[in-house]
């Protein structure tokens, strides 16, 4: 595993991916479960599973729901350590 990034999703909570070295990429799942209402429970379950750091990413930027052209992202996101108290 290289990375797990979290998602923000449109109006219905956050997901989170793993990337593989390879670049190959999946969606984090704990049963038939992919999305969660709130970020801290997603991180404390991320946790649990023995990730220590998230990558914040926005796939859908605000601009980009009013209508604005798409913002490149090139960087990994924004490195969040799980620590015991998020």
């Amino acid at each position: 595993m290289d990375r797990v990034e979290l998602h923000g999703l449109r109006c219905c909570g956050y997901s989170a991916w793993v990337v593989e070295r390879s670049g190959n990429r999946r969606q984090f799942a704990v049963g038939q479960r992919t999305v969660w209402s709130d970020q801290g429970s997603l991180k404390r379950v991320l946790q649990a599973c023995g990730v220590r750091e998230v990558y914040w990413r926005q796939p859908v930027s605000h601009d980009e729901m009013i209508g604005r052209p798409l913002g490149i992202e090139p960087e990994r996101g924004l490195r969040i350590p799980l620590l015991a108290e998020n």
